[in-house]
């Protein structure tokens, strides 16, 4: 009987575990493109006057916030040949303690393991240069398990946006080196769609510690007294 009632609430607790709600994507992060306005794409674009370009030429490390336990999905970006290349966590640099930059690098994003659809979203005023939006979804998502900021490293040309200020480098780098961040731009247009993954529910752990007292009680039943 007591193994029929223990493989029973084993039953249930796996039913509890692995059918509980599925999350949904949704955007973890988005920094809006700032230099073009329309109804309907394609938008027109225009500079935003002296320094601030419709584009900002990479290689760039963008940054980005996150919550706890994040699984990204993918990563968007808009501008011309815009590529995102890598996640880097953040560090504080030598005597700032009040400036992030990128530290290391802990997700590469080779060109084979992002699928991007291109497609057209604005056309410079000036000029008549068109500008695209990059959706690029991951082959494999990434888990990101802290919570705070990070960079993609962003190559070609991205839009300007409402990131954060952008570190700019010459060349990006598993472990970066202070050194080699020349200069800071002023944002950079990104999303970033994923999950994030809630914790185990306390009824999933509190039956598990129950199931486990039971089994170490049936044992110490068994046991024969001499």
């Amino acid at each position: 009987m007591r193994r029929v009632l223990l493989v029973a609430f084993a039953t249930v607790l796996i039913n509890i575990i692995t059918t509980g709600p599925a999350t949904a994507s949704e955007i973890l992060y988005v920094a809006q493109q700032l230099p073009c306005f329309g109804a309907a794409t394609p938008l027109t674009c225009f500079p935003g006057g002296p320094g601030f370009p419709v584009l900002w030429n990479g290689p760039n490390y963008v940054p980005f916030d996150l919550p706890a336990n994040s699984l990204i999905e993918e990563i968007d970006l808009w501008g011309d040949g815009a590529q995102a290349t890598g996640i880097w966590d953040s560090t504080t640099p030598p005597l700032n303690p009040f400036t992030l930059i990128p530290r290391h690098e802990v997700a590469a994003i080779a060109p084979g393991s992002i699928d991007v659809t291109t497609t057209l979203f604005g056309i410079d005023g000036i000029n008549g240069a068109p500008y695209f939006f990059y959706q690029g979804k991951l082959e494999n998502p990434i888990f990101l398990p802290d919570a705070g900021r990070y960079y993609v490293g962003v190559g070609g040309f991205a839009m300007v946006g409402a990131s954060d200020v952008v570190w700019h480098t010459s060349g990006f780098a598993t472990d970066v080196d202070p050194a080699t961040l020349s200069s800071r731009v002023p944002g950079v247009a990104i999303q970033v769609v994923g999950q994030a993954v809630p914790e185990p529910s306390t009824i999933v752990l509190l039956g598990l510690g129950l199931m486990l007292l039971y089994l170490r009680r049936s044992l110490l039943v068994r046991v024969p007294h001499r």
